[in-house]
């Protein structure tokens, strides 16, 4: 792991998010995530894979 972990403010800052889609989206497995304890933690290298991955194309 060459970034450190994201934690909910910061992941919502870099999608452009508030924290409460950041929650929500967690909650229906929708974003990758894990816990540390009770503290909720995103990967950069899997956020950018799942927006890779979850992207629409334009026409």
């Amino acid at each position: 792991m060459n970034e450190p972990l994201w934690d909910v403010p910061t992941l919502a800052a870099f999608l452009g998010k508030p924290a409460s889609w950041v929650y929500d989206n967690h909650l229906k497995e929708r974003i990758p995530s894990f816990r540390i304890g009770q503290q909720l933690r995103f990967s950069p290298a899997e956020v950018r894979a799942w927006i890779t991955s979850n992207c629409r194309e334009a026409a």
